[in-house]
């Protein structure tokens, strides 16, 4: 016999185990559960991460409300930083090509570092720098195929023309793709050693039978 049979006939007066049953049976039904939701779960978790004593004195809704907010931010700023890498880093080994500025020559990049080094931008003052030797290694006819060259590798053909500079065209190269692909600041020695390289390397007299193309 079932609770809804109890119902629709007139009044019954069962036993003890049929009563005790026909409750458990009611008492089982989906809308009698008291499951604690998924905020309360939640709050519940904070507490426990805060404390280590689950279910002692829960923190306020508001303090509760105050952690998500700064746990959204955290993520936020995480996600934001991933995904700022910067357009042309999007194209794999061509993204990271030294010159990124069609029609700019040599002398355009100088002038920009110069500009940059009065108001204190290093970053740009060393980024400026080494494209202006690569640029310059174009003009000379002592890089072939620029386009598409990443930093190291215009290092490794110029250390070809100019060995004496080898270990600071490599230094150069590091610290471009450092402040350029991963986000970093170089400092004013650095920037100005790269500066300086530039002008050492339009000084100097290349080892021509060592010229190298594509």
């Amino acid at each position: 016999m079932t609770p809804s049979s109890v119902f629709a006939g007139p009044p019954l007066d069962p036993s003890s185990p049929e009563a005790r049953q026909w409750v458990l049976d009611e008492l089982a039904k989906g809308r009698y559960t008291t499951e604690p939701s998924v905020w309360q779960r939640f709050v519940e978790w904070l507490q426990h991460l805060l404390t280590g004593q689950p279910g002692a004195g829960l923190i306020p809704a508001w303090g509760a409300a105050l952690v998500v907010v700064v746990l959204l931010a955290v993520v936020a700023l995480v996600v934001a930083r991933l995904l700022r890498a910067e357009p042309s880093t999007r194209g794999g080994r061509a993204g990271k090509a030294v010159l990124d500025d069609e029609g700019l020559s040599a002398a355009d990049y100088r002038a920009r570092a110069a500009a940059a080094r009065t108001r204190g931008d290093w970053d740009a003052v060393l980024l400026d720098s080494y494209r202006a030797l690569a640029a310059s290694a174009v003009e000379r006819t002592l890089l072939t195929d620029l386009p598409g060259r990443t930093a190291h590798e215009v290092a490794l053909a110029l250390e070809l023309v100019f060995p004496a500079h080898a270990e600071s065209l490599a230094a150069s190269a590091t610290e471009f793709d450092a402040v350029r692909y991963g986000h970093r600041h170089t400092t004013q020695a650095r920037a100005v050693a790269a500066a300086d390289l530039d002008t050492a390397l339009l000084a100097s007299r290349p080892t021509l039978g060592q010229l190298v193309g594509p």
